[in-house]
């Protein structure tokens, strides 16, 4: 075997080295410019291209400007203007710190770069080819910086053949453009191909211009349909765009994480925001965000890979803990009452309740006594339970505060016009009805609201499973049940256990494929228990990863069905305890448990004003 002697690279293939972890394709060359561009405090950019990037790709910015006898160093490896010591690397603000990007780019390319300083009376020009300088020469330009890409890889023609077709590519220059135009609301940018305008972001200063500009790159359904929002937990900020758990995708490809003003990739923001909704969408679902995390500069790492879009924080762990707590508060806050439920009280059973609004008495009476035997729903022991329930949310979320006031424990106050509704409507109105046993109408001071009886209840019960104490989970039988097993199910039972007895269940094996049933959870009908505890078998297990998916199958399981009748108090009773429930929109798989129809609406469905 010959020995082939170590000696140091030549400069041209170092840089082309370099460039396969810089320069993957022109969408990389793209990203790489813009930061640059940006680190100048450039306030507008023009991207022109040919052929989606792979003849020409150039960046005109209206930056500080290269000074003339600086611009031979921005072509050499590991010159920065960004850093000047070791520590310098434990606080960086600046989007790009390595000076590697125009020489990795200059020696697979043809470039050409034109600088000038405001100060100065012209601009300097250089041409590059492959790495070699060709000419430098002055040159008129407005002051800013002019980067010309030209025939990437033309040199490299391995690296080449992998780049796709025209549009493939533009497609990928237009993601990293829209990423950029996200992060940089007060910068404008222009994208032209050939003669052809494809994207115009003007400088966005107001929320509103900021609002536009998400709109535009994220959809008008994504504006309609998300929640601005910013937390604090000292040093540590967040602020963005929640899309609805109503609206959602089938892939995690609109989650956009932004950390001091960077696109990052982190598996840990992404975690911490599914987990943030895992109760508010199906597991198959993906939320849509748009999340801009602030921090000390020497709390994250952006050294790690010299694309620059992973990082690796300090404390990962508090970072993805205050994110969830913060989304979740959100997506919480979103769903709670507005204001006050004062005002709305129980007025005895069967009483009349006066109004000169039409269908009101129908709405209004919430009939019954503040105690349980009154709100009490037919039919199955779920349902009961539910209502046992409604008198104690009554009284300690909807009647007044002050107790010692009986007219207004017993009497409704009854809104008998638009300001009076519009401070004493809950937020989800009055019950006057119900759509084919399936979806209960209501009136509120904006409009119209429809909730689906079954979505709504599944929250209900989900929450209260979640915040029940251990020893409430279980009631003992009287007589044990005899429940067969199948030999897959024996094998389920020993991995599903620590679920089962979660759930309430207690049981004996007293055969090879016999068990007895010896307690059940307390809120189900004792002669449901052999088919929950069967279903709990033969469900996939990766429905039950976690507890909450657990409790989230029962609250389903446990939820009122449609065809089930509802009295207006049963209704209004529901309503009620939704009220009182954190993310109360959505069921547990995302689904909507409420649609609201406000008065606008409604008259431009029937015309009115015109």
């Amino acid at each position: 075997m010959t020995r082939n002697r170590i000696r140091v690279l030549e400069a041209t293939v170092a840089n082309q080295i370099a460039a396969g972890e810089v320069v993957e394709r022109p969408a990389s060359v793209l990203k790489e410019l813009l930061e640059n561009s940006l680190d100048a405090g450039a306030q507008h950019l023009r991207i022109r291209l040919e052929e989606g990037g792979l003849s020409l790709l150039a960046v005109e910015d209206d930056g500080i400007g290269i000074p003339a006898e600086e611009l031979p160093l921005a072509l050499e490896r590991h010159a920065t203007s960004k850093l000047r010591c070791a520590e310098d690397l434990q606080r960086i603000a600046s989007f790009g710190f390595r000076g590697e990007a125009l020489p990795a780019i200059a020696s697979v390319a043809r470039l050409r770069i034109q600088s000038r300083p405001a100060e100065a009376g012209a601009a300097v020009q250089i041409e590059v080819e492959g790495g070699r300088v060709l000419s430098s020469q002055v040159c008129p330009r407005a002051p800013g910086t002019t980067v010309e890409v030209r025939d990437l890889f033309f040199n490299v023609p391995a690296r080449r053949k992998f780049l796709r077709s025209p549009t493939t590519e533009l497609g990928r220059m237009q993601k990293v453009l829209r990423q950029t135009a996200l992060a940089h609301f007060a910068v404008g940018f222009e994208l032209i191909q050939g003669s052809r305008i494809l994207a115009h972001y003007a400088p966005a200063a107001s929320e509103a211009a900021q609002d536009a500009r998400v709109g535009e790159i994220l959809g008008t359904d994504f504006l309609a349909n998300s929640l601005r929002f910013a937390e604090e937990d000292g040093e540590l900020r967040i602020r963005g765009w929640l899309g609805l758990p109503t609206y959602n995708r089938p892939r995690a490809d609109e989650q956009h994480f932004f950390v001091n003003g960077r696109p990052v990739r982190d598996s840990a923001l992404n975690h911490a925001l599914r987990a943030a909704y895992a109760d508010v969408l199906y597991q198959d679902r993906h939320p849509v965000a748009v999340l801009y995390l602030s921090m000390p500069p020497h709390w994250v790492d952006v050294n790690v890979h010299p694309a620059k879009t992973e990082l690796r924080f300090a404390d990962s762990r508090r970072i993805h803990d205050f994110l969830r707590h913060a989304i979740r508060s959100v997506i919480a806050h979103e769903a709670k009452p507005s204001r006050p439920l004062a005002g709305a009280t129980i007025v005895p059973e069967g009483q009349a309740v006066a109004s000169r609004g039409p269908g009101a008495n129908a709405g209004m009476a919430l009939g019954g006594e503040s105690n349980a035997a009154q709100w009490r729903l037919s039919g199955s022991s779920a349902a009961s339970t539910l209502a046992e329930q409604a008198g104690r949310y009554w009284e300690q979320v909807v009647a007044p505060a002050d107790a010692s006031n009986s007219d207004a424990r017993t009497k409704t106050v009854v809104p008998t016009d638009q300001e009076q509704m519009e401070v004493t409507a809950p937020p989800l109105g009055y019950a006057i009805g119900q759509v084919h046993q399936r979806f209960i109408v209501a009136v509120n001071a904006q409009g119209l609201i429809l909730v689906d009886q079954h979505a709504a209840h599944e929250r209900i019960l989900y929450e209260r499973l979640k915040a029940r104490r251990p020893d409430e989970r279980s009631q003992t039988l009287l007589l044990p049940q005899v429940l067969s097993l199948t030999a897959t199910d024996v094998t389920r039972l020993d991995e599903r256990a620590a679920w089962l007895e979660a759930a309430g269940f207690q049981w004996t094996v007293t055969g090879p494929q016999h068990i007895h049933i010896q307690a059940g959870p307390a809120d189900i009908p004792s002669a449901q228990y052999p088919e929950l505890f069967q279903s709990y078998l033969t469900t996939s297990f990766a429905e039950f990863r976690d507890s909450d998916a657990f409790l989230a199958e029962r609250a389903c399981k446990m939820a009122i069905k449609t065809n089930h009748p509802l009295s207006l108090a049963e209704m209004n009773a529901l309503l009620r305890q939704l009220e009182a429930c954190p993310r109360y929109s959505q069921c547990n798989h995302g689904r909507p448990t409420v649609v609201e129809m406000q008065l606008a609406e409604l008259d431009r469905l029937f015309l009115r004003g015109r």
